[in-house]
C-alpha cells in the first residue's frame, strides 16, 4: 500500500479509464448495452465504497458482497453465462480496491502538497555536499540566539561557537576532488555523532565546520564544552584522506569563541574572530 500511495492520481485515473473502456468493449460484445449499463453501475458503486471507506470495510464489504453474489447467482434459479456470473460477483471487490488505491494517492498527494513548503524551506537550508547547515542557517540561528541573550540578560545564557577547519583544503581537492568530498561527509558524520544533541552543527565550506554550543554561566557547561572540543578535535583528525592507494592524515585547525552575555558582534564578526583563531593553531603536525 505504501508503494500504492506514490502513484499520482493522474495516473490513477487513467488507469480507471482503460479498465472501463476494456470492460465495457468486452461486455458490449458479449452481453449486449444493457449488461454493460448494469455492470458498469456495479462498478460505479464499488468505486464509491473504496473512495469512501478505509481499508477494513473495504475488505469486509467485498467479502459480504462475493458471498452473497455466490449464493444468489449459484443457488437460486437465475440463468446466465458462468462467466458473467462470475463477474458479477468479483466486480464491485475490484473497483472498491481500485476506489481505495484512488483515495490512498489522494490522500498522499495533499501531504505531500501541505509539507512541500516546509520541505523547500528545510532543504534550503542545508548544505549539499555535507547534510549540515549551511552558512546562511548559521546567520540566522546566532542573531536569534543573540536576540534571545540580549532580551534576557539575567539568565546567565552563553555560547560557545567552535570552529573546525580541513587545512589544505585546496590542494585535497586538487589531487582527488571524490576523496574530499567523501572526506568532508566523513567528517560531517563524525561531528554528528560526537556532539551534544543541543548543539547545532554547520559546514561554511572551505573545510570549515562550524559548532554552536548553548551555556549557563553556573556550573561547569563551559569546562564541558572545552573538553569536548578537544576530544571533537582529535577524533575528526584520526579520520584520513584516502587518495586511491595513497593514505594520508587529516589536519584539523581548531578555534573557538566564548560569548557571555549579551553581545552586538554580528555571525560575520565571529566568523573572522573565530578564523584568526585556528589560523594560530599549530597543530602536533606543525610542532614535530
Amino acid at each position: 500500500m505504501k508503494y500504492l500511495r506514490r502513484i499520482h492520481i493522474e495516473w490513477i485515473a487513467l488507469l480507471l479509464a482503460i479498465i472501463f473502456l476494456i470492460q465495457n468493449f468486452i461486455l458490449n460484445t458479449q452481453l449486449g448495452a444493457v449488461s454493460v449499463l448494469s455492470i458498469s453501475l456495479l462498478a460505479f458503486l464499488g468505486l464509491l465504497v473504496g473512495y469512501l471507506s478505509n481499508t477494513i470495510t473495504v475488505a469486509i464489504f467485498s467479502m459480504l458482497v462475493m458471498a452473497t453474489g455466490t449464493f444468489l447467482l449459484y443457488y437460486t434459479p437465475i440463468i446466465m453465462p458462468s462467466a458473467e456470473k462470475i463477474y458479477l460477483i468479483v466486480v464491485i471487490p475490484i473497483f472498491a480496491v481500485l476506489g481505495l488505491i484512488a483515495k490512498s494517492s489522494v490522500t498522499s498527494s495533499q501531504r505531500v502538497n501541505t509539507f512541500k513548503p516546509r520541505m523547500r524551506k528545510y532543504l534550503a537550508t542545508l548544505d549539499d555536499s555535507t547534510g549540515l547547515y549551511n552558512k546562511a542557517e548559521f546567520e540566522n540561528r546566532f542573531e536569534k540566539f543573540k536576540c534571545t541573550m540580549n532580551l534576557y540578560t539575567n539568565t546567565g545564557r552563553g555560547l560557545i561557537v567552535s570552529f573546525y577547519t580541513v587545512d589544505f583544503i585546496e590542494q585535497l581537492r586538487y589531487q582527488n576532488d571524490l576523496a574530499t568530498d567523501q572526506l568532508l561527509s566523513d567528517l560531517s558524520q563524525e561531528l554528528s555523532d560526537i556532539r551534544l544533541p543541543e548543539e547545532d552543527q554547520f559546514y561554511l565550506g572551505n573545510g570549515t565546520f562550524v559548532v554552536i554550543s548553548p551555556i549557563y554561566q553556573s556550573g561547569n557547561s563551559i569546562e564541558f564544552i572545552q573538553q569536548l572540543n578537544g576530544v571533537t578535535k582529535t577524533q575528526l583528525s584520526l579520520l584520513p584522506f584516502k587518495n586511491y592507494e595513497h593514505i594520508q592524515d587529516t589536519v584539523i585547525r581548531f578555534g573557538e569563541i566564548i560569548i557571555e552575555g549579551p553581545t552586538e558582534m554580528t555571525a560575520e564578526q565571529v566568523i573572522s574572530r573565530v578564523k584568526r583563531r585556528s589560523e594560530a593553531d599549530l597543530t602536533d603536525e606543525y610542532i614535530l
